[in-house]
């Protein structure tokens, strides 16, 4: 239930944020096309770091955004370690 959760809060904040405010979000990012990646890919990257950038990137927003990171790049591999016993050359433990 809280992967669930987890996957889908940042996707709806960054929707309802898009919503509001696109013309914020297009200026951000430059292009639909690295907003639609950071929405399907790193949600909570993109929802920190466009959170953050209003104020100029100091080291603790970086942080922040580094943070937001590891907790994407985290449910990657927590989803590659669940799916492991599927794949029939996996010898590990």
């Amino acid at each position: 239930m809280m992967a669930i959760f987890g996957a889908l809060i940042p996707r709806f904040v960054l929707l309802v944020a898009w919503s509001n405010d696109s013309n914020y979000w297009n200026t951000l990012f430059g292009s639909p096309v690295w907003f639609l990646g950071g929405f399907l890919f790193f949600p909570w990257t993109t929802f920190i770091y466009g959170y953050v950038q209003t104020n100029g990137m100091s080291l603790l927003n970086w942080v922040f955004v580094g943070a937001a990171l590891l907790i994407d790049l985290g449910t990657w591999g927590i989803g590659a370690f669940a799916g492991r016993q599927q794949v029939s050359n996996y010898r590990g433990t």
